[in-house]
């Protein structure tokens, strides 16, 4: 038997907004004020609590900031563990097309969390449990990489003399949030012409020569429908 779903209560409701205003609040203090400067105190009045109910909800400012990350890495509250895109992009029989969709989405997440960049070191230098929570992040941005690359390569669409591992650490490096502060921040490239860079760079580099010339026009190009189409077509 199905399991019933049962709407939450108003109480409910209200401490999710709540939980969801002081996430917002502090990813806006720690991009502009960092780590040390994004005080509770200033969240609190930032998202227009009390202080008490910042370190209910969250305990600590190490607490806050990784929840900060994961639904900016997201781009929603509550997202779901295995997002669409990400399935299309591993199991898209067209190499383009899956490296198309990893950079439309993954770009944009780099992009979202790049901000956080200084408060996370910050974080990380000082606060060991978080150090570890970052670095099984990265990890795990490394191996979805990998797993993208490994089926282009049992595909055939990989590279000649191209080894797996190598072709993973190129995609996962050139998408570092790094990297894309710089185009974006230093440099002040659009999001989208980064994301139209990436994918040329990714399709020259990592596949095939007949994974890059295969036929895909009109409907069914590969970056059909994303935001760097235009960039590209």
């Amino acid at each position: 038997m199905a399991a019933v779903k049962t709407r939450p209560t108003r109480r409910q409701e209200q401490a999710a907004a709540t939980r969801r205003r002081i996430v917002d609040a502090g990813y806006r203090l720690f991009s502009g004020d960092g780590y040390t400067s994004a005080t509770m105190d200033a969240i609190a009045a930032e998202a227009g609590v009390a202080v008490q109910t910042v370190y209910h909800v969250f305990n600590t400012k190490a607490l806050l900031l990784k929840e900060v990350i994961q639904v900016a890495a997201a781009g929603q509250h509550d997202a779901p563990p295995e997002p669409e895109w990400l399935v299309e992009s591993l199991e898209a029989t067209d190499g383009r097309r899956g490296l198309a969709l990893m950079i439309e989405h993954g770009i944009s997440s780099s992009a979202r969390v790049a901000p956080l960049i200084g408060a996370i070191n910050a974080a990380a230098s000082t606060d060991p449990a978080f150090a570890d929570f970052w670095d099984a992040s990265c990890t795990a941005r490394r191996n979805g990489t990998a797993g993208l690359v490994a089926g282009l390569a049992a595909r055939d669409q990989l590279r000649a003399g191209l080894p797996i591992q190598r072709a993973a650490d190129i995609l996962y490096a050139i998408g570092s949030h790094e990297t894309l502060s710089a185009f974006l921040t230093t440099c002040g490239w659009p999001l989208e012409d980064v994301k139209g860079w990436y994918y040329d760079f990714a399709c020259s580099q990592l596949l095939s020569e007949a994974a890059r010339s295969a036929v895909g026009v009109g409907p069914e190009r590969p970056t059909r429908g994303l935001s760097f189409d235009r960039i590209v077509s």
